[in-house]
């Protein structure tokens, strides 16, 4: 029937191969049992921030649920984050038209920042969906939807589309989560080594937080400090013959006769470190190893 919106079904086992939620479409997900609980952002593959979607999961004494008068929505409701800056900018708008020059008394912060509950008014109820949930979507635009069997925070469409094992929470060995590198830290999920410096990503990222600390070189840039010299090992010049840079060793530490990868006059003196190396050659004549000029 023309404007009848449309039903679908995702099975146990297309959410475990992944799936796409398609827009504007009563959809029902059946997550299957004994993959442990997932967070909805991961459910959801972390579309939320620009994508509106709700719904809700369904308890299991649903039937008794049902039966009852004035529950409203029969489970507990998830919004995404971009429906609820939608709904909170609503929610103000509505709030301020109400006011009129006779009543600007009631026109305060305390009102217009109101956090109580209202009756009739759609929460963001649940944030961790159990395995084996039924739950209902309605989303504006594709969801890539599916389980996370291997818990690395990457759910098992976008395990596909990205090319990286499911069953592997970090599927090149450099240290850290596929979720990490895809999400946060935006490095290659399949590369140990993301920017080619020679210097592993979990090495770059030592406390595997999936942020460029101060202290730490960034395993999307060759040359974190910006002094000419690659945080690791590079080949350099016309024909990639040569090879320089700081971590000689690439075990990620500053070592003796090393420079540091993140500070760009490594003694201070005035003097970046790769001119410091160059000076080195000049003055030898030939070839310079870093023990070779105080650091």
């Amino acid at each position: 029937m023309l404007g009848l919106t449309q039903w679908e079904t995702i099975t146990t086992d297309k959410m475990e191969k992944g799936a796409t939620v398609p827009p504007h479409t009563n959809v029902l997900i059946h997550i299957p049992v004994n993959t442990g609980d997932i967070k909805r952002t991961v459910l959801f593959g972390r579309s939320g921030e620009n994508i509106r979607y709700w719904g809700y999961c369904f308890p299991e004494d649903y039937e008794t649920m049902r039966l009852m008068e004035g529950r409203g929505f029969p489970g507990r409701i998830f919004l995404s984050e971009k429906e609820r800056e939608v709904r909170a900018a609503e929610e103000l708008a509505k709030r301020k038209g109400i006011f009129t020059l006779y009543r600007q008394e009631e026109l305060t912060q305390e009102r217009l920042n109101e956090t109580e509950f209202n009756r009739g008014r759609v929460r963001h109820q649940v944030e961790i969906i159990k395995d084996g949930s039924t739950c209902y979507v309605m989303s504006e635009g594709p969801l890539p939807v599916g389980i996370d069997a291997d818990g690395d925070g990457v759910n098992s469409y976008i395990e596909k589309d990205k090319g990286t094992d499911p069953a592997i929470a970090d599927t090149d060995g450099d240290g850290l989560s596929d979720g990490i590198e895809l999400f946060f830290l935006k490095t290659s999920p399949t590369r140990r080594d993301s920017d080619g410096d020679g210097i592993v990503d979990g090495l770059e990222d030592k406390n595997r937080n999936g942020k460029v600390d101060m202290t730490e070189t960034n395993p999307n840039h060759i040359d974190s400090d910006h002094d000419g010299l690659c945080d690791g090992l590079c080949r350099v010049g016309s024909n990639g013959t040569q090879i320089r840079g700081e971590d000689i060793n690439l075990n990620g530490i500053v070592d003796p006769g090393e420079t540091s990868p993140v500070n760009p006059d490594s003694d201070g003196d005035g003097i970046f470190d790769e001119q410091e190396y160059f000076n080195c050659i000049m003055e030898t004549g030939g070839s310079c190893d870093y023990s070779a000029f105080e650091v």
